[in-house]
Protein backbone atom coordinates (compact mmCIF):
# COMPACT_ATOMS: atom_id res chain seq x y z
CA UNK A 1 0.00 0.00 0.00
CA UNK A 2 1.33 3.79 -0.53
CA UNK A 3 0.93 6.15 1.78
CA UNK A 4 1.19 10.01 0.93
CA UNK A 5 2.66 12.08 3.74
CA UNK A 6 3.75 16.12 3.60
CA UNK A 7 7.39 15.28 4.09
CA UNK A 8 10.44 17.65 5.85
CA UNK A 9 13.80 17.94 5.48
CA UNK A 10 16.26 17.12 2.61
CA UNK A 11 15.61 13.61 1.11
CA UNK A 12 17.19 10.98 2.59
CA UNK A 13 17.88 12.51 5.57
CA UNK A 14 14.72 13.81 7.51
CA UNK A 15 12.44 12.29 4.53
CA UNK A 16 10.51 9.94 7.28
CA UNK A 17 9.57 12.92 9.27
CA UNK A 18 5.71 14.78 8.85
CA UNK A 19 5.93 18.64 7.83
CA UNK A 20 2.59 20.59 8.47
CA UNK A 21 -0.16 20.31 6.21
CA UNK A 22 -0.48 17.58 3.23
CA UNK A 23 -1.62 20.59 0.95
CA UNK A 24 0.52 23.20 1.26
CA UNK A 25 3.56 21.47 2.27
CA UNK A 26 7.00 22.18 0.31
CA UNK A 27 7.67 17.97 -0.41
CA UNK A 28 5.67 15.19 -0.54
CA UNK A 29 6.62 12.31 0.52
CA UNK A 30 5.20 8.45 -0.77
CA UNK A 31 5.73 5.61 1.66
CA UNK A 32 5.62 2.16 0.19
CA UNK A 33 4.52 -0.32 2.82
CA UNK A 34 5.55 -3.13 1.30
CA UNK A 35 8.93 -2.32 0.00
CA UNK A 36 9.81 0.03 2.55
CA UNK A 37 10.92 2.63 -0.17
CA UNK A 38 10.26 6.47 0.93
CA UNK A 39 10.59 8.89 -2.34
CA UNK A 40 10.21 12.33 -1.81
CA UNK A 41 8.93 15.22 -4.60
CA UNK A 42 9.47 18.84 -5.16
CA UNK A 43 5.63 20.03 -4.65
CA UNK A 44 6.45 22.33 -6.81
CA UNK A 45 7.02 19.48 -9.48
CA UNK A 46 3.27 18.52 -8.69
CA UNK A 47 0.86 20.69 -10.89
CA UNK A 48 -2.70 18.50 -9.68
CA UNK A 49 -2.23 16.95 -6.19
CA UNK A 50 -5.45 14.71 -6.43
CA UNK A 51 -4.04 13.85 -10.18
CA UNK A 52 -0.71 12.99 -8.58
CA UNK A 53 -2.54 11.32 -5.67
CA UNK A 54 -4.49 9.16 -7.97
CA UNK A 55 -1.64 8.07 -10.82
CA UNK A 56 0.86 7.33 -7.49
CA UNK A 57 -2.18 4.59 -6.57
CA UNK A 58 -2.43 6.43 -2.91
CA UNK A 59 -4.72 4.67 -0.28
CA UNK A 60 -3.93 6.67 2.58
CA UNK A 61 -2.44 9.89 3.92
CA UNK A 62 -0.99 10.75 6.92
CA UNK A 63 -0.99 14.32 7.73
CA UNK A 64 -0.96 16.97 10.81
CA UNK A 65 -3.62 19.02 9.00
CA UNK A 66 -5.37 19.20 5.38
CA UNK A 67 -7.99 21.71 4.06
CA UNK A 68 -11.38 21.05 4.61
CA UNK A 69 -12.31 21.17 0.60
CA UNK A 70 -9.10 18.38 0.19
CA UNK A 71 -10.03 15.93 2.55
CA UNK A 72 -13.36 16.04 1.31
CA UNK A 73 -11.69 15.56 -2.67
CA UNK A 74 -9.40 12.76 -0.97
CA UNK A 75 -12.01 11.16 1.00
CA UNK A 76 -14.35 11.07 -2.68
CA UNK A 77 -11.42 8.83 -4.33
CA UNK A 78 -11.57 6.69 -1.87
CA UNK A 79 -8.56 7.84 0.21
CA UNK A 80 -8.16 7.15 3.80
CA UNK A 81 -6.95 10.54 5.54
CA UNK A 82 -5.70 10.49 8.62
CA UNK A 83 -4.67 13.07 11.39
CA UNK A 84 -0.87 12.46 12.67
CA UNK A 85 0.39 12.00 16.16
CA UNK A 86 3.80 13.59 16.34
CA UNK A 87 6.27 13.81 13.23
CA UNK A 88 7.54 10.38 12.87
CA UNK A 89 6.58 8.94 9.95
CA UNK A 90 6.83 5.14 10.81
CA UNK A 91 5.31 5.72 14.41
CA UNK A 92 2.03 6.48 12.58
CA UNK A 93 2.01 4.06 9.91
CA UNK A 94 1.96 1.69 13.16
CA UNK A 95 -0.74 3.39 14.55
CA UNK A 96 -2.32 3.45 11.60
CA UNK A 97 -1.96 -0.89 11.26
CA UNK A 98 -2.99 -1.22 14.43
CA UNK A 99 -6.80 1.19 13.96
CA UNK A 100 -5.06 3.44 16.76
CA UNK A 101 -4.26 6.67 13.85
CA UNK A 102 -7.90 9.14 14.28
CA UNK A 103 -9.00 9.84 10.74
CA UNK A 104 -9.85 12.84 9.93
CA UNK A 105 -13.55 14.23 10.07
CA UNK A 106 -14.83 17.19 7.96
CA UNK A 107 -17.45 17.47 10.74
CA UNK A 108 -14.90 18.49 13.05
CA UNK A 109 -12.93 20.30 11.25
CA UNK A 110 -15.56 22.57 10.21
CA UNK A 111 -16.22 23.74 13.95
CA UNK A 112 -15.49 26.94 14.96
CA UNK A 113 -12.25 25.19 16.98
CA UNK A 114 -11.32 23.85 13.64
CA UNK A 115 -7.67 24.30 12.24
CA UNK A 116 -8.61 24.95 8.41
CA UNK A 117 -12.10 26.15 8.90
CA UNK A 118 -14.02 28.41 11.11
CA UNK A 119 -17.37 30.54 10.61
CA UNK A 120 -15.85 34.03 9.86
CA UNK A 121 -14.00 32.12 6.93
CA UNK A 122 -17.34 30.94 5.47
CA UNK A 123 -17.52 33.88 3.50
CA UNK A 124 -14.35 33.16 1.41
CA UNK A 125 -15.08 29.13 1.36
CA UNK A 126 -16.10 27.32 -1.86
CA UNK A 127 -16.98 24.38 -0.20
CA UNK A 128 -21.01 23.44 -0.65
CA UNK A 129 -21.07 20.90 1.97
CA UNK A 130 -21.39 22.64 5.16
CA UNK A 131 -23.65 25.88 3.41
Amino acid sequence: MKIGFPAAGASGELQLFLSDDFTKCGLMGLYDTQTGNVEVIDRTDIKDLSEWVRFQKIKAIITPDIQVMALKVFKEMGISVYKAIGTMLTFNVDLMYHKALPPFQSSEMMTEGGASCSPSSCSSCSSTSCK
